[in-house]
């Protein structure tokens, strides 16, 4: 996200001792003579516009960094001043920076927060809340209840019961294909037949043909008692996304073969002249018993499918839920 600049606006801030609103440049109040706090709070002066600031002296005052409070007097010197402006004390000597970047409220906003409208106090559903904590609770409860087991093994030893195996193999044709892509992903080859331009990704940063996008514009403390007014802006990126045909492999059957023994083969493939083998995949079940417990799992290792003869005894590595986590020969 970029942040843009769109000027400088004067903010207000009301003494803590008259009330007496002051511009926020104004290091002392202009009725009672109150130093201006060191936690003072800037308010925006103009609610339904801004008010830019043409006195260039005041753009470079906000520009220039967050005031100084003196550590000696406490009042509030630029961010040029090296030495305080009332006490000429050295600034250098643990001046505070006014903290700066907070978004400035509206005047109507703090008196909205300082004096709230009266209003009928609601009657808090208490009851459903305790329930939403409740059930909140009990699933985080659940799901820890959950991996424990599912981390926990016990040991079993069983005997191999019996076994099954699945094989297949796909087939594929070289033929005409429709698809869609942005234009730089499109195959070499391919026949464009339609693009249009669609947006692709949002970035932070300015990119060459992008679109701006901001929100809406806001004021920041300068601590300055200056204001700038900034708003948030991404830039979408759009490109030409493209209808095309081109010729490529593509599935159109798929083989299998299967077994309840160990003899795993894979199926017969009749292939058309414009057709080839693709991929291959395997999966093997090997079923336990252990008294009148069974056990199954699952694995693409043929080896240690052949490996599991049919009376042999293996020991099983079993989680709480009753899931074989892994297994091995017993001695």
């Amino acid at each position: 996200m970029t942040r843009k600049s769109l000027g400088f606006v004067p903010l207000i801030w009301q003494c803590s001792f008259c009330n007496t609103q002051n511009p926020g440049p104004i290091k002392s109040c202009t009725s009672c003579g109150a130093p201006q706090p060191e936690d003072v709070e800037f308010l925006q002066v103009d609610e339904e516009k801004f008010n830019f600031i043409k006195d260039e002296a005041l753009v470079r005052m906000a520009k220039a960094g967050p005031d100084i409070h003196c550590p000696f007097c406490g009042t509030r010197n630029s961010a040029t001043d090296e030495f305080c402006k009332k006490c000429n004390g050295d600034l250098s000597w643990g001046g505070k920076e006014r903290q700066a970047g907070q978004r400035i409220r509206t005047v109507t906003e703090a008196q909205s927060q300082e004096q709230p409208a009266a209003a009928t106090p609601k009657k808090k559903k208490k009851g459903v809340t305790l329930i939403i904590i409740f059930i909140l609770l009990a699933v985080i409860v659940g799901c820890a209840v959950l991996l424990f087991m599912s981390l926990k093994t016990d040991d079993v030893k069983a005997t191999v019961s019996d076994v099954q195996w699945e094989r297949s193999i796909n087939i594929e044709a070289y033929t005409m294909i429709a698809e869609s892509a942005w234009r730089d992903e499109i195959p070499f080859g391919a026949d464009v037949t339609r693009c249009s331009s669609a947006h692709r990704y949002t970035s932070d940063t300015y990119v060459s043909g992008a679109v701006e996008v901001c929100g809406d514009p806001y004021v920041e403390d300068t601590g300055t008692g200056v204001g700038e007014v900034v708003q948030d802006c991404s830039y979408e990126v759009y490109d030409d996304y493209c209808e095309y045909t081109a010729m490529d492999w593509v599935v159109v059957e798929t083989v299998m073969d299967s077994g309840y023994n160990h003899a795993a083969a894979w199926p017969a493939v009749d292939l058309l002249t414009d057709e080839r083998e693709g991929e291959r995949t395997e999966a093997y079940v090997i079923n336990f018993r252990d008294g009148s417990d069974t056990y199954q799992f699952k694995t693409p290792n043929l080896q240690l499918f052949e490996q599991a003869q049919i009376g042999s005894r293996w020991i099983l590595h079993i989680n709480q839920l009753g899931a074989v986590q892994s297994l091995e020969p017993a001695n």
